[in-house]
């Protein structure tokens, strides 16, 4: 048992690290620390949806169950002249994530707006997704679900947020 505790803790470890140190180096790019930081472990998750006894939470709440932790970093980029690294060292963090297992399920690249949702691909689950959305001379977001997201659930809830998801996921 020892044996099997001590590479799964490490490796663990390992990718908590990586997270962290993505988070690390675009803040020594952007040359402060991000003016939202907020991290949700899983009991958080749940105690808040828990506080509402609105149906879409309610839908919210199933969506969500399976998310062991939501990280969310959000960065001012007004007058930060290192956009352009900024924006290298996220297509070199996505490539090196599909490298690794990930899907590149979005990617914008329009004017001076990047997007990507990255994420392992298992059937209809989403895996540790990883969010960025990048303005340049406007702010930086960084989403990280830790945890599983079934997208039939997603395309449940979607007609209440204007989502279109059709030929996307099949409810069947």
């Amino acid at each position: 048992m020892k044996k099997l505790l001590i590479p799964l803790l490490l490796t663990l470890t390992i990718s908590s690290a990586n997270a962290n140190s993505f988070i690390d180096d675009i803040t020594d790019i952007v040359g402060t620390s991000p003016e939202v930081n907020i991290n949700l472990g899983a009991s958080l998750i749940r105690g808040f949806l828990s506080f509402s006894d609105d149906k879409d939470a309610e839908e919210v709440s199933k969506v969500m169950e399976h998310l062991n932790k939501i990280r969310i970093s959000v960065f001012d980029l007004h007058g930060n002249e290192n956009t352009q690294e900024i924006s290298n060292l996220i297509k070199s963090e996505v490539s090196d994530l599909s490298s690794n297992g990930y899907e590149q399920i979005v990617t914008v690249k329009e004017d001076n707006e990047l997007v990507y949702i990255v994420a392992k691909v298992e059937d209809e689950l989403l895996q540790d997704v990883m969010i960025v959305v990048m303005e340049d001379d406007d702010e930086l977001v960084l989403i990280s679900l830790d945890g599983q997201i079934d997208l039939k659930q997603i395309a449940q809830i979607s007609g209440h947020f204007d989502i279109d998801l059709d030929g996307i996921v099949d409810l069947k």
